[in-house]
């Protein structure tokens, strides 16, 4: 997939994460008017990850990316391939505009596993709740 996309056109719709790629260090440099790329940390660059989603590839800063994986995280473990966010915004533009992302619980895609047995099982052992057993009641 080779389409970009950007969080601001995404605003009040949803998205859905097929694939987390790698990271680059990027940084916008406003004399050049154009986006510098680099593999390693240099000052002033910001840790952005090329996301695959279904509206195309999208660039999410480490901060973001961890934003989207504590919405899903579940008993030690956070996957959001396969899952489908909704993005809001505060409604400013620039530099001034912060994006705010909520998992879309009941959507359905082929792309995401079926749940393993031995999470259904914990699950369900979660959810057991055992009888109260009067000690005096057994006869040894």
């Amino acid at each position: 997939m080779s389409d970009f996309t950007k969080l601001s056109s995404l605003v009040n719709g949803t998205f859905t994460i097929q694939k987390v790629n790698g990271y680059k260090w990027k940084m916008w440099d406003n004399t050049q008017k154009k986006m510098l790329v680099s593999d390693v940390w240099q000052k002033d660059y910001r840790k952005v990850y090329s996301v695959e989603t279904d509206k195309g590839l999208l660039d999410l800063s480490a901060n973001q990316v961890g934003v989207l994986l504590e919405t899903v995280i579940r008993n030690g473990v956070a996957d959001i391939n396969g899952t489908t966010f909704q993005v809001k915004s505060n409604g400013k533009t620039g530099m001034d505009i912060r994006y705010f992302f909520n998992v879309v619980r009941d959507h359905k895609t082929a792309e995401k596993p079926a749940e393993k047995p031995a999470e259904a099982a914990q699950d369900a052992f979660d959810d057991f709740v055992p009888d109260t057993i009067n000690l005096d009641d057994i006869p040894f």
